[in-house]
């Protein structure tokens, strides 16, 4: 599976390379993280307790770091185990500067258990939600490291696409954007994921969101059956009548 996107952290590209390479930051950032422990220069164990479907369950493994060029970029390789099977996975992760924040850009491959097991929509989905739930980590740690007066002044300058710890900022996103992190196509939502939006059926959770309208359409499909075979109980009875 290939996995790859972009996050805006109000932070320049050396406090946001600090941070990748804290340990500490990393283990308050990572979520569902359980336990992280460096074997030595630039390589970690680790165990994830994931409970969001279809990646439900615990994960253990070794990342290693190779390749830095601070503070620009540097690849990542995962190997671990997991209830699904094994888990490998590697890519690139780049840092760039924009003005007085940095664009963080992730590219690469990940593949968990034996192929076709998973399906791969809710797989993809998930995968960026537990992404975007670290850079969201990631960015109440950068905004503790700064003095007050300056994390003020940043969240006055505040983008709508930044990732920052304001939970409630996802309501401000494109569509678009919105779309292509819970892994749907930017015109794969319909009136009844805008009627579930509206609802607040999903709490804003993308993944909540689908499970609800798929929900829904079961739920119809079944009602549309159970009419079409009372119709069908009714119609001869009134015919012979």
């Amino acid at each position: 599976m290939d996995v790859e996107g972009a996050y805006t952290l109000q932070a320049t590209p050396e406090e946001v390379w600090k941070c990748l390479m804290d340990q500490q930051i990393l283990r308050q950032a990572l979520p569902e993280v359980e336990h992280l422990e460096a074997l030595g220069e630039n390589r970690y164990a680790i165990r994830l307790a994931v409970r969001h479907a279809p990646l439900r369950g615990s994960y253990e493994g070794l990342v290693t770091i190779s390749d830095q060029e601070y503070p620009h970029c540097y690849r990542i390789t995962v190997e671990g185990e997991s209830r699904h099977g094994p888990v490998r996975g590697e890519g690139w992760v780049r840092l760039l500067r924009r003005e007085h924040n940095t664009i963080v850009s992730y590219q690469g491959v990940l593949n968990v258990g034996r192929a076709g097991l998973l399906p791969a929509p809710m797989l993809r989905g998930t995968t960026k939600m537990l992404i975007q739930q670290f850079f969201l980590g990631l960015a109440d740690q950068l905004r503790a490291m700064r003095p007050p007066e300056i994390a003020e002044a940043s969240e006055g300058t505040a983008q709508p696409d930044q990732v920052s710890a304001q939970r409630q900022e996802r309501a401000w996103l494109p569509e678009t954007i919105r779309a292509s992190e819970s892994g749907l196509p930017a015109g794969g939502r319909t009136l009844l994921h805008s009627l579930v939006r509206r609802l607040h059926l999903g709490g804003g959770d993308p993944q909540a969101e689908e499970r609800w309208v798929q929900a829904i359409r079961r739920t119809a499909m079944l009602a549309v059956l159970l009419l079409l075979v009372w119709v069908g109980t009714r119609l001869p009875r009134r015919l012979l009548a």
